[in-house]
């Protein structure tokens, strides 16, 4: 039920910060935690269908009309806007990429070095690393992501989907946030790379842990056997 009620009340809280790049990655992760549902618990899907009506009123009428008149420019700032003045933002970033490119201003710098408010934040992780770290912090942030990617990929079944759907919902965000600097990224990036070691050592006793998730073992014996027989 907890991991159940998450799901609405995951969405409502998303809602109510009114931020249009939350709301995108939001709809990407209730899309993916669909599929995974579809895969291993049809009931279930069925039974939250059939609670979409009260959920979009419990929406309706808790949330303020702003927040939808605010998310309802989504469309207007992906064809001809500034997406919230971010393009300015970005171009005082490059600017300063530029100025040392190699090993960049230092951590936590980019809005010194952007010359932006002290309020502001660079509204995207790869131009971030770029600004701070340079070229060499930014490689180093590439190898991490690819072997965090490499260690989803050694898990199986519904785990290895699940990984990948986070990833996906990461990497949205870091397009519009500088998710660098958040913990859970961290904590987020360790769990994919332990469970990818877990992959690697046991397969088949990580996949098993998960309901829904192909019985390996088995298949693999049945596999091997037909293609002795078929010798």
């Amino acid at each position: 039920m907890l991991a159940l009620g998450y799901l609405p009340l995951g969405l409502i809280a998303v809602l109510l910060t009114a931020s249009r790049g939350g709301f995108l990655a939001a709809l990407v992760a209730l899309a993916g935690c669909g599929f995974l549902l579809v895969r291993g618990h049809a009931k279930v899907v069925v039974a939250g269908a059939l609670a979409l009506p009260a959920i979009a009123a419990v929406l309706w009428f808790g949330v303020s009309r702003e927040v939808f008149e605010r998310l309802a420019t989504i469309p207007e700032q992906l064809q001809g806007g500034d997406l919230n003045q971010r393009m300015n933002i970005w171009s005082a970033g490059w600017d300063a990429f530029v100025q040392s490119p190699l090993i960049g201003s230092g951590a936590g710098s980019f809005v010194a070095a952007a010359g932006l408010n002290p309020a502001d934040t660079a509204h995207n992780t790869a131009l971030s690393i770029l600004v701070s770290g340079g070229l060499c912090g930014f490689l180093l942030a590439v190898c991490i992501v690819i072997a965090v990617v490499m260690g989803a990929m050694q898990t199986r079944g519904n785990l290895r989907l699940a990984l990948v759907i986070v990833l996906v919902v990461w990497g949205i965000t870091s397009l519009v946030a500088t998710v660098e600097e958040s913990r859970t990224t961290w904590l987020l990036l360790g769990l994919i790379a332990a469970a990818g070691r877990l992959g690697r050592e046991d397969g088949d006793g990580l996949a098993s842990c998960f309901p829904g998730a192909v019985p390996w073992a088995g298949f693999n014996s049945a596999q091997t056997g037909l293609q002795s027989v078929g010798g």
